[in-house]
């Protein structure tokens, strides 16, 4: 063998081995932190059910939970749904609510054909099927589900104590957040984006993350959560339509 061909078979062995520790340990990595988060979002529900069964009533909950039906944005949570439903965020955060709301449930196929509908809705009503913001949000609630102007509440400049108690009234509240910031490891495309707001701890804040088939009662650190939800704004929005508890 040559000494120009020694040298190359030396740089490829090199780049080989690169190539591993580059897309192989990553992946151990990646399978790790996964199985952590997961950890920590079980056991942020079960801090809840403990308190619930400990709690005096007549002290102040620091923790809460709504069981709030779960709809991803592409409800078939297939990769075919994905390309109908890449901008489907803000639909599936307030059909949600809207669920919960009015005490209704739905199948994967009814939601994904309601969130359809709600997309031509906006075509017809506001020309373009676009990221919606707080009172573009209101119009669309208030025009599609018929919803009195005065049961759906826009706070501006949102803190995460207002969500606790709008949460503590039992209102799901309908969130803005940028991905990058949550850094959500399961979502496929981080930027802007709308989630349900259905719980909290003292140290987390627990969403229906529609964003991703594995975001039902996905909990947020409370300062990462916040700084997400002011980069994208920071004003939130609440149907309160519910009287009674489902």
């Amino acid at each position: 063998m040559s000494k120009k061909i020694k040298i190359l078979v030396a740089v490829i062995s090199i780049f080989g081995l690169t190539g591993i520790s580059i897309f192989t340990i990553p992946r151990v990595v990646n399978k790790y932190e996964l199985i952590k988060i997961e950890k920590e979002n079980e056991q942020t529900i079960e801090t809840v059910k403990k308190e619930e069964a400990t709690l005096n009533q007549s002290v102040k909950k620091s923790s809460e939970l709504l069981e709030v039906p779960f709809v991803c944005q592409a409800p078939l949570q297939t990769e075919e749904n994905w390309k109908y439903h890449e901008e489907s965020c803000e639909e599936a955060a307030v059909l949600q609510a809207y669920l919960y709301e009015t005490g209704q449930t739905m199948t994967k196929d009814q939601a994904n054909e309601e969130i359809l509908k709600m997309i031509e809705w906006q075509k017809q009503n506001f020309g373009e099927h676009k990221d919606l913001y707080a009172n573009d949000l209101k119009k669309f609630i208030n025009g599609y589900y018929e919803i009195p102007s005065e049961n759906i509440e826009i706070i501006y400049d949102a803190n995460l104590e207002i969500i606790k108690d709008l949460i503590l009234q039992g209102h799901p509240v309908i969130v803005p957040i940028m991905g990058d910031i949550l850094k959500n490891p399961y979502y496929p495309y981080p930027g802007y984006h709308m989630l349900t707001a259905i719980g909290f701890t003292e140290e987390k804040i627990i969403t229906n993350d529609n964003g991703t088939r594995r975001g039902e009662k996905f909990s947020y650190a409370n300062n990462t959560f916040l700084e997400a939800m002011t980069a994208a704004g920071g004003d939130i929005v609440v149907i309160k339509t519910k009287t009674t508890n489902f």
